[in-house]
């Protein structure tokens, strides 16, 4: 049985509809790349990839330019009322300008940064429901390999992944960040740190538990592939070496199931490398859309604070460290399947 053979074993139609969605476009085919993989040719090019994604980056960060604008504006305005205030009527109509003004610049700020958490969650979930699909597929061609006997453990093993990831990033840290932003800009509507402690706490309890997982995960996900490849290969090679002691047929089977295991692991490399490209394409765009946010914000409270309220560039600092812990969860998930995939490929094959 060759490679292409086993490709048409395997029906990929709910992974290419998988595709279709994340990417928004049917110019991405799943079975088209596979089997150029296979092939032995580079159905891609980084540079054409590193367009796209950078084409996606600046196309959306251009629709949020006028909302950044306007805080800068506010930011100006609010120091010019401020400082008049302070001359003319006195320490009260001048904070009740702040808090005016502190308002509508808060009502800017909160969308941004909630259309910035939705990128991240909306990220993480499609690319859980990409895995979802793409994991039976994968384990499939593993049964035509000599890590056959492997495929169930491995199974599991994503899928426990997958509800991690599900549980801790998309149900518990996102969630969380969002607390932690909205807890550092409650704190600026006081003349006193009322919730720094409590921020401070939820960023510090994240931070310990997205990288805890990360860390347990890899360290069982490689320890797992150093111990079942070598003793399924140890089984598998006994068989080999007994159908080929079969009298008169034994080098034949022994020759045609050492063809499909070979083949069977080439097909099954290759998924898994459609795999993280497709990752990979995808988490790009919404990961540099937050590195590039995080950049923005801390650009603009650079730029308002020589004129601007110490609160209000107060508030830049909260979205800036935000987006940050939103772009490091967001980076995690990727990279766990990722690193998972790869790590699966090249113990088994």
């Amino acid at each position: 049985m060759e490679a292409d053979e086993i490709i048409g074993e395997i029906s990929y139609h709910d992974v290419q509809e998988m595709v279709d969605q994340m990417l928004g476009t049917k110019s991405f085919s799943f079975t088209e790349y596979l089997s150029d993989l296979v092939q032995g040719e580079v159905p891609f090019s980084s540079m054409d990839i590193l367009q796209d994604i950078f084409q996606g980056v600046i196309g959306n960060l251009a629709q949020e330019r006028r909302l950044y604008l306007s805080l800068i504006l506010i930011a100006v305005v609010g120091a010019v009322l401020s400082n008049f205030s302070k001359l003319l009527q006195g320490k009260q109509v001048a904070e009740t300008a702040f808090y005016a003004l502190y308002l509508l610049f808060f009502s800017i700020m909160m969308s941004l940064f909630v259309q910035t958490s939705q990128i991240a969650e909306q990220t993480l979930t499609k690319l859980l429901d990409f895995m979802k699909v793409l994991t039976p597929a994968y384990f499939i061609t593993m049964g035509f390999t000599e890590s056959a006997m492997a495929a169930g453990a491995y199974y599991e093993f994503t899928l426990v992944l997958i509800m991690l990831v599900d549980a801790v990033l998309v149900k518990f840290a996102i969630p969380a960040i969002q607390i932690f932003f909205l807890l550092r800009i409650a704190d600026q509507f006081s003349g006193r740190e009322m919730f720094s402690k409590m921020a401070e706490l939820i960023q510090d309890v994240v931070n310990f538990v997205m990288k805890t997982m990360f860390g347990l995960m890899m360290g069982f996900n490689v320890i797992q592939g150093l111990i079942l490849p070598v003793a399924l290969k140890l089984k598998t090679s006994s068989v080999v070496k007994l159908s080929s002691a079969i009298l008169g047929v034994g080098s034949v089977v022994s020759s045609v199931t050492s063809t499909v295991l070979c083949a069977g692991t080439l097909v099954k490399n290759a998924v898994g490398i459609t795999g993280v490209i497709v990752v990979v394409f995808f988490c790009g765009v919404p990961l540099l859309r937050l590195v590039l946010s995080r950049f923005l914000f801390q650009l603009v409270g650079a730029i308002v604070q020589p004129v601007s309220d110490n609160r209000i560039v107060a508030c830049f600092s909260a979205a800036k460290d935000s987006i940050k812990m939103l772009a490091y969860a967001l980076s995690v998930g990727s990279m766990m399947f990722v690193i998972t995939i790869t790590l699966i490929s090249a113990m088994t094959g």
